[in-house]
């Protein structure tokens, strides 16, 4: 986090002690800083200040945290007076690096549906037998933690680092109010905590966004994965949970099936157990069964996640080949007819294939993603982008088996993603 010039919007007495003083400080660009200082230094309305920002790390090593004094929380801390316009940014002056600014983003695995696993597996000339646990796929947005060894604390959306200045739904504000709790998971290998951020207000179509407040609900650890290392995943609820200490708003979700076999080498019993599958994520979307053993709320699911165990598994597949997912008929970002299904769905022409991506489920995933869930014409650009890169990678088989490519259908792609965007933002 930086150190910014801010202006004293308020400065009170602290109610609670008489040698502290409490502060409102503003600059544009950032919501208020409350702080509270000692009477070294006594700072009036109208003042300009150098405020050091939650999770800022000072030359001296000293790491700005949230902190409650005598009843009362501050958010950074107040270096003295600055000369400097309000709003300037002095972290070059007061700061070691900003994590952010070197960090590099851990990216979870794009996770597929089943078809274009076995699409690759195919191409690759594999046909392994693999068994999978699953883990109920809640709808809110994806979020990662990264902890250094050194304690330091990044945080990040999907697709980039984020701060509580340039924030998605909230979640990097919520770990950096949790900042404490995560530096103490510090270990020697770098650890990035991977989650769902969801609950009230993110999302509106499923039974977790009608819990009474935003959770994190963590399906993944990864160990590595900086400086050349190729990470490994930590996927086991029990294992999670012995590295991770019990938090009100953190939760490990569990494996919700006994283990499933799958034989990509034979078609037929592929087919009989994704027929299977696909019963237990009917089930899911009637009634999400994790939302209401947990929190008591009976409604909609979006689908499960399929985890693979790959002991024994010959090295050339990797982990992230071998997982895929499966969402419920509401959540479907391509109209399959079945949730999982070995082969993929056939477009007749454009149309027909625009219809099957160009979907509501996938445009407004596109608004979480890349507009952080709002609705701005001066973000159509970037939902665009987020949209047609998305199609384009998912949509390999389709385009194969249809006789098209991207070429055909890009701009359809995107007229249709531009034509809902505006009648959203118009209304």
């Amino acid at each position: 986090m930086p150190v910014i010039a801010m202006e004293v919007k308020t400065a009170e007495q602290h109610p609670n002690a008489d040698s502290l003083r409490v502060y409102s400080t503003i600059a544009p660009g950032y919501e208020a800083v409350q702080i509270i200082a000692n009477l070294e230094n006594i700072y009036e309305v109208g003042d300009t200040v150098a405020i050091a920002l939650s999770n800022s790390i000072l030359k001296d090593g000293t790491k700005i945290k949230p902190s409650k004094l005598r009843g009362i929380q501050s958010f950074g801390m107040a270096l003295g007076k600055a000369l400097e316009p309000v709003g300037t940014d002095l972290s070059d002056r007061y700061c070691q690096k900003n994590v952010e600014d070197s960090v590099l983003l851990q990216k979870w695995p794009s996770v597929e549906l089943l078809h274009n696993v076995r699409r690759s597996l195919e191409i690759a000339g594999e046909t392994p037998t693999v068994t999978y646990r699953a883990k109920i796929k809640l709808d809110g947005t994806n979020g990662g933690i990264q902890i250094f060894s050194d304690g330091r604390i990044a945080v990040q959306s999907r697709s980039q680092i984020i701060t509580p200045q340039s924030d998605n739904a909230g979640f990097a504000n919520w770990v950096t109010q949790n900042i404490d709790f995560f530096a103490r998971l510090t270990r020697e290998n770098h650890l990035t905590v991977f989650g769902e951020w969801c609950g009230k207000g993110i999302q509106k179509r499923t039974a977790i966004s009608r819990i009474d407040r935003k959770i994190f609900a963590i399906f993944a650890l990864q160990y590595g994965g900086r400086d050349g290392q190729y990470p490994c995943w930590e996927i086991d609820p029990d294992r999670i949970r012995k590295i991770i200490p019990p938090h009100p708003d953190i939760f490990v979700l569990p494996f919700e099936s006994e283990p499933i076999v799958l034989d990509f080498g034979d078609r037929e019993r592929l087919q009989n157990v994704s027929d299977r599958l696909n019963e237990a994520i009917e089930a899911v979307e009637t009634c999400d069964p994790w939302v209401k053993d947990t929190f008591g709320i009976e409604g909609l699911g979006e689908g499960l996640v399929f985890y693979p165990q790959t002991e024994g598994l010959a090295e050339r597949i990797s982990y992230r080949e071998l997982l895929f997912k499966a969402k419920g008929e509401k959540h479907q970002v391509v109209k399959v007819k079945k949730p999982v299904q070995i082969d993929p769905e056939v477009a007749q022409n454009v149309e027909e294939f625009v219809n099957l991506f160009v979907t509501e489920a996938r445009l407004q995933q596109g608004v979480t993603e890349a507009c952080s869930g709002e609705l701005d014409m001066k973000k159509m650009g970037d939902f665009l982008k987020w949209i047609t890169a998305d199609i384009q990678k998912e949509s390999v088989a389709e385009l194969e088996t249809a006789n098209l490519t991207w070429k055909n259908v890009g701009k359809a792609v995107m007229n249709a993603a531009r034509q809902w965007y505006k009648e959203k933002v118009c209304g």
